[in-house]
């Protein structure tokens, strides 16, 4: 049977990068032993307190708090890339110092389950997978407007997919999921509602979409991507898409999961959540290495979210944080712009 997530990245001493052999599949072991780490991470004790978030019951949870916190001003802006970089690399460190994980952090290919996500072994509900698809409960498409003032209006319609409601199957079944369910839309009033933090325990639920994946996370659009002559059409085909097509590849990874991970805000309530962005991750790697004198530190945007609040064009200087996950405090985005330099030392195979 086919594994996922087919390829992953490696993680090595600080300041030390060796060259090993690529590793294209995961071992059911290998599959087992990083989804026992994250279910660990649940039972971890919280290091955000009922005093910052209600809520956080486990060092699971303080991550997801935290990128809704941040979310309007880590989306849609300069610091996404490095912000989700640093995020993503934390919670493997995480999962290495409190479960005493030992492997490395898978990405998900997505080209491998464009054309049949519904039967991806990576969501096949086995114990080795990442957890099945939600229970299927008739619904229709989602329409998404994104709206800001002085902006026009942004309208996207997301396919409906063949699930919607809980994940009973797999090593994620019947989990609560502690925030989320905030809203399909995007604007002002949502992104400055204080209630975004407020606890919601639920179940984890997914909505896989053939019809997302297959529009949107092919082999095609990938190299699209990576043709990019600059990080402004890079970042526009990323997060934005191409003309005739309403999601981005980011945006496409999480709506063709749907459920928890199509929420904007709370997305990393899904523990697939992390495999999507160290894809994303590793294509921003790839992109910068065909040109790194020009794109090891390329920026574009401002700090705020589709520049809502007006903000300052971000500089390499200007720093990012990531609350308490980190006991470092704000740093230079400077930091985050490479895979072996600052705090990191990986590569991908």
């Amino acid at each position: 049977m086919e594994e996922y997530p087919r390829q992953r990245f490696k993680l090595f001493k600080p300041r030390r990068v060796h060259p090993e052999e690529k590793v294209r599949t995961l071992s059911t072991q290998e599959r087992k032993s990083y989804i026992n780490a994250v279910l660990c991470l649940r039972s971890v004790k919280p290091a955000l307190y009922e005093s910052v978030v209600r809520g956080t019951s486990s060092r699971y949870d303080d991550f997801q708090a935290v990128h809704i916190n941040q979310s309007s001003i880590i989306h849609l802006d300069a610091p996404f890339l490095a912000w989700h970089r640093w995020f993503t690399w934390t919670y493997e460190e995480t999962l290495r110092h409190e479960c005493g994980y030992n492997g490395s952090q898978p990405y998900w290919d997505w080209t491998l389950d464009a054309h049949n996500i519904e039967t991806s072994p990576l969501f096949d509900g086995s114990d080795s997978s990442m957890s099945g698809n939600g229970v299927a409960i008739p619904h229709a498409d989602v329409r998404k407007v994104n709206s800001f003032p002085g902006r026009p209006i942004s309208v996207s319609v997301i396919p409906a997919g063949t699930g919607g409601g809980c994940v009973i199957t797999g090593p994620f079944a019947n989990i609560t999921v502690a925030f989320g369910q905030i809203s399909p839309d995007l604007n002002a009033g949502i992104l400055n509602n204080p209630h975004n933090l407020e606890y919601k325990p639920h179940c984890l639920r997914r909505n896989l979409s053939r019809r997302v994946a297959d529009a949107v996370l092919n082999a095609d659009r990938v190299d699209f991507l990576l043709s990019s002559p600059n990080i402004s059409v890079f970042d526009q085909v990323l997060n934005v898409g191409v003309p005739g097509r309403v999601l981005g590849l980011h945006g496409g990874g999480h709506h063709s999961v749907g459920g928890d991970m199509g929420d904007f805000f709370s997305s990393p309530g899904d523990p697939i959540f992390y495999l999507h962005h160290a894809q994303v991750d590793r294509l921003w790697t790839q992109w910068q290495q065909l040109d790194l004198k020009t794109r090891q530190y390329s920026l574009v945007g401002t700090g705020t979210v589709a520049n809502y609040p007006p903000s300052p064009v971000f500089q390499l200087n200007d720093t990012i944080d990531l609350s308490k996950l980190s006991p470092e405090g704000p740093r230079p985005i400077r930091d985050f712009m490479s895979t072996v330099r600052g705090p990191f030392c990986y590569e991908y195979a």
